[in-house]
């Protein structure tokens, strides 16, 4: 069994060689499948016995589901659950490249060995991560937004900055949501491009579609709507402190920051303090 899934134009073949078992593919990702055809990466999907932590060096701990290692040149990632076991249920490892991987599940922890889902969380945001930081893009914690005229924006911010509700104000008035809670960002020919992911928040918006960055707006609430140009090194903090560097990888790490750098000088950002209401819709055009 197989399927190609494509998010932010990075098409990731995901592949099982053993004819009985299915790769449920659930929720927002159904959108993201694309008919078979070339891949930027390959990821293989295996069942196997008990599973143990790599000898290599640990490089970083979630302090809560997974671990990251770096072992005999590969990157391994970890997965650990306390309602099933102490030891992995699954392991992905991946070359240094991140183009090439094989996930491992331990059918033992399984409720049913048949079924084995590739498509889990957390696992394929990280992968996504770690791809986009060699040399593609960055992902960004925010709400990405079409309008009816095609005009795109990014409404960056951490949890509670309101992207949710930007998002549900912005989709009764008819625009396309990217998503609300995660987006991509990266170049093309020179433009930042904002595309749709699969991993949305508590309005569950994802779309595929991307479009030409038109503007960038950090949230915060307020008692009114006000906007307020930002630019330079405050306007790069604040995109960095909502971008999901691999803070593990010294490469990827600076390819990220030399990228927030570029897409702050080529799209302008504003400072967005806003009231919930559908008053903001009309607002934010107008007062950029």
């Amino acid at each position: 069994m197989a399927f190609t899934l494509r998010v932010a134009d990075i098409a990731t073949r995901v592949i099982c060689e053993e004819p009985a078992v299915s790769l449920p593919v659930s929720g927002a990702s159904r959108r993201f499948l694309v008919p078979d055809g070339p891949a930027d990466a390959t990821l293989r999907v295996e069942g196997r016995g008990a599973l143990a932590d790599p000898s290599g060096e640990k490089l970083f701990d979630s302090g809560l589901v997974w671990r990251l290692y770096r072992d005999a040149g590969d990157f391994v990632f970890s997965f650990t659950s306390a309602a099933l076991t102490p030891v992995p249920y699954k392991l992905a490892r991946f070359d240094a490249s991140f183009t090439s991987g094989t996930l491992s599940f331990n059918r033992l922890c399984l409720p049913d060995a048949r079924v084995l889902e590739p498509l889990e969380f957390p696992l394929p945001e990280l992968m996504m991560i770690n791809l986009l930081a060699r040399g593609r893009g960055v992902e960004i914690h925010g709400c990405g937004v079409i309008d009816r005229d095609n005009s795109a924006y990014l409404f960056a911010g951490q949890s509670g900055a309101g992207k949710s509700t930007i998002a549900r104000l912005w989709h009764d008035e008819g625009a396309t949501i990217l998503s609300d809670d995660r987006v991509v960002l990266r170049l093309r020919d020179g433009r930042v491009w904002i595309y749709g992911t699969p991993w949305h928040g508590e309005e569950e918006f994802a779309s595929p579609a991307a479009a030409p960055l038109s503007r960038l707006f950090f949230l915060d609430h307020g008692p009114q709507n006000r906007l307020h140009p930002m630019r330079g090194v405050q306007a790069a903090a604040r995109l960095f402190v909502c971008s999901f560097p691999p803070f593990y990888d010294e490469a990827g790490l600076n390819f990220t920051l030399e990228l927030l750098a570029g897409i702050i000088d080529r799209v302008p950002c504003v400072g967005l303090e806003f009231v919930p209401d559908t008053d903001v819709i009309s607002f934010v055009p107008i007062g950029v």
